[in-house]
């Protein structure tokens, strides 16, 4: 087939082998056409929100695109679940072409609906990148499909609540057997605390005050710093009382001793002080006589005298002095060794409170730790019975207005199904023909005149004429091509 002309005469020559495969493949693109069911589809738009309970940011936003992407995924899930395809299934009926209709539905028919539902996001944009979701349902009708996916989203928010009630109900449990928990330590630390402030006993403001950081004197250290101050006083008291009670002893033996004696020690005896100067009056008189008169001068007697009367009134004040000096030496003595037991005592309480001040410290941060850690638990507590209540209350899923049907059956039409196999079998009919049509041998392998036809193994023409048709296939020359000896050329 050298020329369009051979190709038209093998075309007209072998038509049956172009035309039945054709034939064939038109009838069961017909066929296929007239039997193939139509599928239409139905879309719902849905919004997912974030639950509001417990929510840092906006309510009902998601904070985390990692966040919306898991919430997507799970209605992705939940959507082509057994459970929510076989209820609804159930709800919408079988088809009114199936003939039994005690098992629907059953494996097949779930699996088969599983196959029609799709949920995928707006056009352009990434799965998990946008709130909006679409679930597309395909069925037999339009009115059916529209029905089926109601159905669907209806189910899938159905199993979205009962997800989130069951898992709000578990985190309830978990929380109160955490808050259960959390109250019977709270109660172990808050009676070891108890005890020990039981035993601290009145101290207990004091080691409140020493706890807290930062803190001022508490009444314990005030008491401590004032019973030194009465120590410091009565010791120095003591002190001075005995300087005074060794001069007054050697003043009762030479009263000229005490004109030696300062004034300061003098402080605690005023009479003795008197006395004092008024020995020194009488000794500055008399000495004053002694110098215009003589000694024998009655003024001068009497001023001897006086000085005399003096000394022995002083001398009798110094005995009732040294007395009391000696009975106050021994209250003061006895006031010093109160006030060192005294101090003793604030020193061994305040050594006591330091000592349990750690321990103390250590409980009391305890019981505020776990005073708040019970405070969150119950906060969450909270939050989780809220959780269950909402659950049943509020959904999750906002649908955007009805779900819209497909204007056409999905998938080419009859028409195109039976041209697409008009074509289809032309091509395949013309394929197996040039596949089979032998071919016209070349020119140089022509017979001569003189040789008589069919001499050359060819087949006459079937106008007795030798044809272009004549000769090898297409495959046996491919075949004598491949299995040619190579020294023939």
């Amino acid at each position: 087939m050298r020329n369009p002309a051979d190709i038209l005469l093998a075309l007209v020559y072998y038509r049956l082998r172009w035309i039945v495969p054709m034939l064939i493949v038109t009838a069961g693109a017909i066929g296929y056409a007239m039997v193939k069911p139509d599928l239409w589809s139905a879309t719902q738009g849905i919004v997912l929100r974030d639950e509001t309970v417990s929510s840092l940011g906006q309510p009902g936003k998601f904070s985390r695109i990692e966040d919306m992407k898991n919430a997507q995924e799970t209605i992705l899930q939940v959507t082509r679940s057994r459970e929510v395809i076989e209820s609804a299934l159930k709800e919408l009926g079988p088809p009114s072409n199936r003939w039994a209709t005690s098992s629907w539905p059953n494996k097949d028919d779930i699996a088969s609906a599983r196959e029609t539902i799709s949920v995928h996001s707006p056009s352009g944009t990434e799965f998990g990148t946008t709130e909006m979701l679409y679930i597309s349902v395909e069925a037999e009708t339009p009115e059916r499909a529209q029905k089926l996916n109601a159905l669907i989203c209806n189910q899938v928010d159905l199993q979205l609540s009962e997800m989130r009630t069951s898992r709000a109900k578990s985190l309830v449990e978990e929380l109160e057997y955490r808050q259960q928990q959390a109250d019977q330590a709270l109660e172990q630390v808050t009676a070891e605390l108890s005890t020990m402030e039981a035993e601290v006993g009145t101290d207990l403001a004091e080691l409140r005050i020493l706890n807290e950081v930062g803190s001022g004197n508490g009444n314990l250290r005030e008491q401590m710093v004032q019973i030194k101050n009465e120590l410091r006083a009565a010791m120095a008291t003591q002190q001075s009382s005995e300087q005074l009670l060794m001069i007054l002893e050697t003043a009762q033996q030479n009263t000229n001793q005490l004109i030696a004696t300062p004034n300061q020690l003098l402080e605690s005896q005023p009479a003795l002080r008197r006395l004092k100067d008024g020995l020194i009056d009488a000794q500055l008189r008399t000495a004053a006589l002694q110098g215009i008169r003589t000694d024998d001068h009655p003024g001068v007697i009497a001023a001897r005298h006086a000085e005399e009367e003096v000394r022995e009134h002083l001398h009798r004040e110094i005995s009732l002095a040294i007395e009391g000096l000696q009975a106050e030496r021994t209250v003061n003595a006895s006031r010093i060794e109160q006030l060192e037991a005294m101090l003793g005592d604030v020193s061994n309480r305040m050594s006591k409170l330091a000592s349990i001040r750690a321990g103390y410290n250590n409980l009391v941060a305890e019981v505020r730790e776990k005073s708040a850690k019970l405070t969150q638990i119950r906060t969450d507590l909270a939050d989780a019975h809220s959780s269950v209540k909402a659950a049943s209350t509020t959904s999750l899923v906002t649908k955007v207005s009805d779900p819209e049907v497909s204007d056409y059956p999905l998938g080419p039409s009859r028409k195109v199904i039976a041209g697409a196999g008009l074509i289809g079998g032309l091509l395949l009919g013309l394929g197996i023909l040039f596949l089979t049509v032998p071919l016209s041998p070349s020119p140089s392998a022509q017979p001569a005149p003189s040789a008589k036809p069919g001499t050359n193994g060819s087949a006459p023409s079937p106008s007795g004429t030798p044809h272009a048709g004549h000769g090898l296939s297409l495959k046996e020359a491919l075949v004598q091509l491949a299995f040619r000896n190579p020294s023939a050329n």
